[in-house]
């Protein structure tokens, strides 16, 4: 009696999966080398492009021979094992962490040695493939460590989703490397439970490890662009810009009647005699060194930016204009009894400040007025705070 259905191909023969790799890492090589094409500055991305491409290709070698012997075992496993080192070369690289010198010059050699033994002597599968097991497990288990701790710069999610199938992977080569130990047969190259497992895991998991260091290039770069648009380059304090943000969202707490605050806009003196008597690199790190020491002395709910120039405004939250007053006078007595050392000498850096509060005006560009106009008389005599109380227009 025939059988109610004709019978169905193995849809998942281990040459099969094996195509089905190397596509896979084929395809996500090349996404990885676009980003590394248009994203130059971060280091990192090229090594894991060509990690994906060495697993690409030592997947193919294996497709391409009928019956694979220890050459092409050798060749296969050689450059996959030097791709689980290019992946944690990588993340170290993109991390911006020091490698560890022990993996890289003492166990990745040792791993190689052995695996070139393993073919020269022709001493067969087991040794080559146990030793390509420990190079993978090692170097994707440091890997997915690096990932896991730490902020990352903006991009802890991405990282996360990088480590998990990463540390996931490992402890199935791991689990495959027992399994080898309790019967050889699991590492020869013929299709075996732990074998076919493994490949599979390699297969679903390395989608999540290359979608998670495609997010963490993008995540940088959006962390990296926010950055630039918020931060002054120089003086790694806020910019205008985002100063100008603050502004807005404390004036729309007034408006609601939530708090007042005040503002100390603030000119370096004789700021133009310093870049012209020792030149604009001088000029750079005076800027450098005074945004340094507000922000030392400044309390904790303050904001300090760079407003242009040699111009720096402070943000003073719940705060009414006499407290701001003795604010800008005490950071004028640290910055006065301070001295700017550089190595041709020291520089006595002063400057002159004018102060305003929002009980003055609901307007963001009139209140930032008024500071402009007391900083004005301040700078007649310099070295001084003016409170927005002196200017006659406002008395």
């Amino acid at each position: 009696m025939n059988p109610p259905f004709p019978p169905q191909p193995n849809m998942f023969s281990m040459t099969t999966i094996t195509m089905m790799i190397m596509i896979t890492f084929l395809m996500q090589g090349s996404l990885i080398a676009i980003s590394a094409r248009l994203i130059k500055a971060y280091r990192g991305v090229r090594e894991a492009s060509i990690a994906t491409f060495a697993l690409s290709f030592g997947f193919l070698v294996l497709l391409l021979v009928d019956s694979p012997n220890v050459v092409t075992g050798y060749v296969s496993n050689l450059l996959i094992a030097c791709a689980y080192f290019l992946i944690y070369l990588a993340i170290c690289r993109f991390t911006e962490r020091p490698y560890n010198r022990i993996l890289v010059f003492g166990f990745l050699p040792i791993g190689l040695l052995a695996m070139a033994l393993s073919a020269i002597l022709n001493l067969r599968w087991f040794p080559l493939i146990t030793a390509t097991l420990m190079i993978g497990f090692v170097f994707l288990f440091a890997s997915a460590l690096m990932l896991l701790p730490g902020d990352h710069r903006g991009y802890k999610l991405a990282a996360t989703l990088m480590a998990l199938p990463l540390l996931i992977y490992a402890l199935v080569m791991l689990a495959r490397l027992v399994a080898g130990l309790i019967s050889r047969v699991e590492l020869l190259p013929v299709p075996t439970l732990s074998g076919t497992i493994s490949v599979m895991a390699l297969f679903i998991l390395s989608y999540l490890w290359t979608a998670g260091f495609i997010l963490m290039i993008s995540q940088r770069l959006q962390n990296d662009l926010t950055d630039l648009a918020m931060n002054d380059a120089l003086t790694r304090i806020r910019n205008r810009r985002a100063m100008q943000g603050m502004l807005d969202f404390e004036m729309r707490q007034v408006d609601k009647e939530v708090r007042e605050f005040s503002i100390i806009l603030l000119d370096i003196d004789h700021f133009k005699k310093v870049n012209d008597t020792y030149g604009h690199d001088i000029g750079d790190q005076v800027l450098q060194w005074l945004a340094a020491t507000l922000q030392h002395a400044m309390r904790i709910q303050d904001v300090v930016a760079r407003w242009g120039g040699e111009e720096f405004l402070i943000l003073l939250p719940d705060t009414l204009l006499e407290e701001a007053v003795k604010i800008a006078e005490r950071l004028r007595s640290t910055v006065d009894s301070s001295r700017f050392e550089f190595p041709s000498g020291t520089l006595h850096i002063t400057f002159s400040a004018g102060v305003s509060s929002s009980t003055t005006s609901r307007n963001v560009n009139q209140l930032c007025k008024i500071a402009d106009q007391a900083l004005y008389i301040a700078k007649q005599t310099r070295n001084q705070v003016v409170s927005q109380e002196a200017i006659p227009a406002v008395e």
